[in-house]
């Protein structure tokens, strides 16, 4: 806000006229913003008192009748006066009023007596006993209403009894103007504003109209500064607001004119203004301290800050520049060893460090390195002390009046101050020594090794927690930059990976939040770091390389990081708080973040340094040897949840199944010979030390991808086998993916079976889920078998059901009827022995049309192709027969066995065969195949109307008989 009134006003004054103007309406803006910042100073002390006064009158309440009518009646009447808003006449009478009138009114300074009446006399008439007015807290209001120091109110405020009303919230921006102009002292305010627009017009129109010389001018406008100054310093004791905010102007006043004198008229010269304007400061900074007045002392710092810019003459003497801020910051130094002025030492640091940042950017040369090092140093310690030094009052106070419990507050650390001057420092100092080799990373370990050192002396006082905290902090930040700054992004990932985990061991050993954060912190930006490096030097070319190194590094760190965590989770006693449970949620996080890159790093090294075709080997072996770090962390420190990566390797292997079918002839190609086996080794490895640790679900999952993938490579490699024994379309390539599958779901089923690990540790898993998938690999097989395959075997002459596809067929279906009969397929079936029925039913009946159409093939010469099965009438009256005939069996079985539902089934069929006649033989009736359809179909109907009439609704089996 101060900033904008500047800005505003010197905007405003420019176009009112010239220079003069410009800097006339700045001081102005200035002028305005700090008086309403006063106002709200006042307007919270008048709230700090009302609070004060609030015990007063409720103790009253005990008093006789008589006093308490009184009181009521003060009461009523301090509420209506209350209730009033405040007036610019009322405060003005506030203003004017003796101190001990104006805090005697429980209304405060906007409650006036009506008519010009006595002040007194309204106090007496409000005032319910001499007791009150006469206490303790009422002696301490008056002090407090003359002096008004921030730290004083602040101090009541606290003091005031639990049950009083909050402050008042500040005033919304939309009435700044309004509070500005109808509060506090609105009559002062009002004519020191006046008064210097009258002597900035006076100026103008003197230097325009009247042939006065303009030293003379010059010096009248001084002399009434001058005399505002006497005027402030004579009215300190009885009207302490109002000399401030004249002995201001007058400072105000004093800066302009010798700068007007210097810039714009050239009445004097570059020394006598500039010690002149250190006089004026050095006098501000004077009665800023004599008077506790922070705005007399921000004015003078900013006088004494804005002087050598102000006079200038551009010769560029850096050392003079610079040794005078440095005596000025001394200065404030020596006012923040009495005083706690944030605002005053903001800008001694804001000056020096800004105008030292200009000048090292547009006239810094290696001449000026020595002294600029020396004024940089000493600046740096300086400001150190300048933080720290309120805190010497805060010892001293609690050394005379000892607190009860831990004194460790924080309001006097400056954060601007103890994080700004760090950074401005070190950005500073980096712009110093770029050009020397390490010159940063040497300069970040000194700046390191000093605020350890500060640590390590604040860590012992109370009073200094917080900056403690901060300096450790501080120093983690500066160790953590030594690294990039002495060695490439590539180590410095795996550095900072290293250095994190350290910290979060740090912070849970001395049981502190900061260096866990920054622990946190630096093993996120290690990955940041590694995508950095990649970025800016690309691919690694040597197979051991500070990539892979620094990968592997922030692997490491992330999993010790994790458990630490894990440690201090379990050294909880009690039920933990909000933190500690969000916290534990950084050990599957950093878990994740280590597996991730050690998952990075292998693929980075595969990528560059592997070639086809023994990629996936490498995959396979760097997977598994992940998995296998896990599964040993987990056992050998009894740490579950690390087990859960090798939680992925089991699904990673059905990928890479996926991989070798589609890239490779065999699984045994590329490295697979001992890639493979390495890989199901670790896998057993997983199930035997690391399953247990995982939910139920997860270790059933895992179990039956296990076998699904064992399946599938004996698949795969039996393909590979017989895939060259014959063409596409024979029986050979399709017998090589039969064998393993079939024979493990024969195998798992058995009991024997099931007592042997690693199915005894999770049977369901074997002889359901992954039995139930094999079954319906089997079946799927089964019908694209018979779908494609033609059946011939060379040189192995062709034969119905005993050539080697139906034999296939025939071991597949038994396989998948051998599990549909255990228990572990009944419970996973539920108990719905139609469903096994009709699974076997369907695909027996496939394998009966097949069988029959390869038969038309081998022996009728049909082509082995759906157009010619389709157009053959030899093949369509076979399917119809067959149709007929099958739905004859069927349905006489189910007659016999009273089963309604199996009849039901073959009488659908039958239904289809008549449907089949009527749409497609009846087409072709004068053919011998067609009238052998139709005759056949007849009698078989016949005969099954005989013999297989429909089972009654709940009929035994002799009643079926009977039926018949």
């Amino acid at each position: 806000m101060l900033i904008i009134a500047v800005v505003v006003g010197a905007i405003l004054g420019a176009a009112w006229g010239d220079a003069f103007g410009t800097v006339a309406g700045a001081l102005l803006g200035w002028l305005l913003v700090r008086s309403h910042q006063q106002e709200r100073q006042l307007a919270a002390l008048r709230e700090a008192l009302k609070q004060l006064q609030i015990p007063t009158w409720r103790s009253s309440a005990q008093a006789p009748a008589s006093s308490a009518e009184g009181g009521a009646a003060a009461g009523a009447a301090v509420a209506s006066a209350a209730a009033l808003p405040a007036t610019g006449a009322g405060a003005g009478a506030g203003a004017g009023a003796s101190p001990r009138a104006r805090t005697s009114s429980p209304a405060g300074a906007a409650l006036s007596a009506p008519d010009g009446a006595d002040v007194s006399i309204a106090r007496q008439s409000l005032q319910p006993s001499a007791a009150s007015l006469d206490s303790p807290a009422q002696a301490a209001a008056d002090t407090l209403w003359d002096s008004q120091p921030p730290s004083a109110w602040q101090d009541t405020r606290q003091e005031s009894p639990p049950n009083a009303a909050p402050p008042a919230p500040p005033a919304p921006a939309a009435g700044w103007l309004r509070g500005w102009l109808l509060g506090g002292n609105t009559i002062v305010k009002a004519g020191v504003a006046i008064l210097f627009l009258g002597l900035a017009f006076l100026a103008k129109y003197a230097s325009e109209q009247v042939q006065v010389p303009v030293e003379v001018r010059l010096a009248g406008i001084a002399a009434v500064a001058v005399v505002l100054l006497g005027l402030g310093w004579r009215l300190r004791h009885s009207r302490p607001g109002y000399a401030q905010v004249l002995q201001g102007g007058a400072v105000a006043v004093l800066y302009l004119t010798l700068f007007v004198a210097f810039r714009f008229y050239g009445v004097l010269a570059v020394g006598p203004v500039f010690a002149l304007m250190v006089l004026v400061a050095a006098l501000a900074a004077a009665l800023a301290v004599l008077q506790n007045a922070k705005a007399l002392a921000v004015i003078g710092a900013l006088g004494g800050f804005a002087t050598p810019l102000l006079v200038s003459s551009g010769d560029g003497n850096h050392v003079a520049l610079f040794g005078y801020y440095l005596v000025l910051n001394l200065g404030i130094a020596a006012v923040a060893w009495h005083k706690t002025w944030r605002a005053l030492n903001l800008v001694g640091f804001a000056f020096t460090f800004v105008v030292g940042a200009v000048w090292g950017v547009l006239s810094y040369r290696e001449a000026h390195y020595l002294s600029a090092q020396a004024f940089l140093i000493a600046n740096f310690l300086l400001f150190n002390a300048i933080l720290l030094m309120p805190a010497r009052r805060l010892a001293q106070a609690d050394s005379e009046q000892p607190s009860t419990g831990p004194h460790r507050t924080d309001a006097w650390v400056n954060g601007s101050l103890l994080f700004g001057l760090p950074t401005i420092t070190f950005a500073l100092q980096h712009g110093l020594v770029q050009h020397t080799p390490y010159g940063t990373a040497i300069s970040a370990l000194v700046m390191a090794a000093l605020y350890v050192l500060m640590a390590g002396a604040m860590r012992s006082r109370p009073n200094l927690a917080v900056t403690f905290d901060a300096s450790l902090a501080i120093a983690i930040v500066f160790l953590s930059l030594v690294i990039p700054f002495a060695l490439d992004a590539r180590s410095t990932a795996g550095a900072w990976a290293l250095e994190g985990a350290g910290l979060v061991w740090l912070g849970f050993r001395q049981s502190r939040g900061l260096p866990r954060v920054f622990g946190y912190t630096l093993l996120l930006l290690a990955g940041v770091a590694m995508v950095w490096a990649m970025d800016r030097h690309g691919v690694p070319t040597t197979l051991f390389n500070a990539w892979f190194f620094s990968a592997l590094m922030a692997a490491v760190g992330s999993f010790a990081a994790a458990y630490f965590v894990q440690r201090a989770v379990l050294s909880l006693q009690g039920e933990p708080t909000g933190r500690e449970r969000a916290e534990a949620l950084a050990e599957p996080l950093l878990i994740g973040w280590g597996t991730l890159w050690a998952v990075v790093a292998v693929g980075v090294q595969i990528d560059t340094f592997v070639r086809d075709p023994f990629t996936l080997a490498a995959w396979l072996v760097g997977v598994s040897a992940i998995a296998l770090v896990c599964t040993v962390l987990s056992v050998r420190l009894d740490w579950p949840k690390v087990a859960f990566p090798a939680l992925a390797h089991a699904p990673l292997l059905v990928l890479g199944v996926l991989a070798s079918a589609l890239d490779l002839a065999r699984p045994t190609d590329g490295g697979g010979w001992w890639a493979w086996p390495l890989a199901l080794a670790t896998h057993l490895a997983v199930l035997r030390w690391a399953a247990p640790r995982w939910p139920a679900v997860a270790q059933r999952a895992v179990h039956a991808l296990g076998v699904l993938v064992l399946a599938a490579l004996g698949a795969l490699q039996g393909r590979a086998v017989t895939n060259t024994w014959g063409d596409t379309s024979s029986a050979w390539p399709w017998l090589g993916w039969l064998a393993v599958p079939a024979l493990l779901l024969m195998l798992l089923p058995r009991p024997a079976t099931a007592r042997r690990w690693p199915v005894s540790a999770a049977p369901s898993a074997y002889q359901g889920a992954a039995s139930a998938a094999l079954a319906a690999g089997l079946l799927l097989w089964a019908l694209l078998a018979n779908l494609i395959s033609n059946g011939s075997a060379q040189p192995l002459p062709y034969l119905p059901l005993l050539n080697p596809l139906d034999l296939g067929v025939g071991v597949a279906l038994l396989a998948v009827a051998l599990w549909l009969r255990s228990d572990a397929a009944r419970s996973a079936l539920g108990e719905r022995p139609q469903l096994t029925s009709a699974v076997l039913g369907v695909a027996g009946f496939v394998w009966l049309n097949a069988m029959l159409i390869r038969a038309f093939h081998h022996f009728g010469g049909v082509p082995f192709e759906v157009n010619a099965w389709v157009n053959s009438l030899a093949v369509q009256t076979g399917i119809t027969l067959l149709w007929a005939a099958t739905a004859l069996v069927l349905m006489w079985l189910a007659a016999r066995r009273a089963m309604r539902l199996p009849w039901m089934v073959g009488a659908a069929l039958l239904a289809a065969v008549v449907l089949k006649l009527l749409l497609v033989d009846l087409s072709g009736t004068g053919t011998v195949m067609r009238i052998v359809s139709f005759i056949g179909v007849g009698v078989l109907m016949l005969v099954i109307g005989y013999v297989a009439p429909l089972p009654a609704s709940g009929s035994s089996k002799e009643q079926g008989h009977a039926a018949g």
